[in-house]
């Protein structure tokens, strides 16, 4: 059962309250579900530590002094999904993928991930971090560089140091602009880092396909 599915069998349960109540409750249950797939929970997982939506529901309806009272099974557009199966195509379990129960299979993605990070991504991801680290370097060097634009002139005050600080001054505007693109950059890289490390850990986990 996924968090949609989830939340609509406990709307269902909930509707002896009102909607504020109902709004107010679900919101909750959509916050924890936020909150857990944040820590790397799949929403699967997440609705097997719960408790079935029909038992928070009548734990809810304890605290109002009401009972459950089940839905009609005739016509009523709320029909009550159970894990054994669902009774109308929509509300089909959407399972992205099935943990292997082959030992022999988990071996081949556990062998073909490290393969991949070793001899392909790797070397990628450190020519893309030399590349960064590169490009901080000769930008931050060029900000700084009307310092030593201002020596030049101090030192010689002839037209050739008025020269290196013009150009210690065009330079610090191009480390300028090379700080503006970096900076996103290096955000919008590390994300993408993020996102591939947590792939990798969840092949190695046995919840992703390679």
């Amino acid at each position: 059962m996924n968090k949609e599915h989830f939340l609509i069998e406990l709307k269902l349960h909930l509707r002896q309250l009102s909607l504020v109540d109902q709004q107010a409750i679900l919101t909750k249950y959509d916050d924890l579900f936020t909150e857990k797939m944040a820590q790397g929970l799949t929403e699967y997982q997440i609705t097997k530590e719960l408790d079935s939506p029909k038992e928070i529901a009548v734990a809810i309806l304890n605290e109002f002094n009401l009972e459950l009272v089940d839905a009609p099974k005739e016509n009523n557009d709320w029909v009550e999904m159970t894990e054994k199966g669902n009774p109308h195509p929509y509300f089909e379990e959407k399972k992205s993928y099935q943990e292997p129960s082959s030992g022999f299979i988990r071996f081949f993605q556990v062998a073909g991930i490290i393969c991949l990070n070793l001899f392909f991504m790797f070397w990628l991801i450190f020519s893309w971090a030399i590349g960064l680290f590169v490009g901080w370097v000769v930008s931050l060097s060029f900000i700084f560089s009307p310092i030593l634009g201002a020596f030049s002139l101090m030192s010689l005050t002839t037209s050739y140091g008025f020269f290196q600080l013009f150009i210690s001054l065009l330079l610090c505007g191009i480390g300028l602009i090379g700080l503006l693109i970096m900076t996103p950059f290096s955000k919008v890289s590390l994300k993408l880092l993020g996102v591939y490390t947590k792939w990798n850990i969840q092949v190695l986990r046995g919840e992703r396909a390679l």
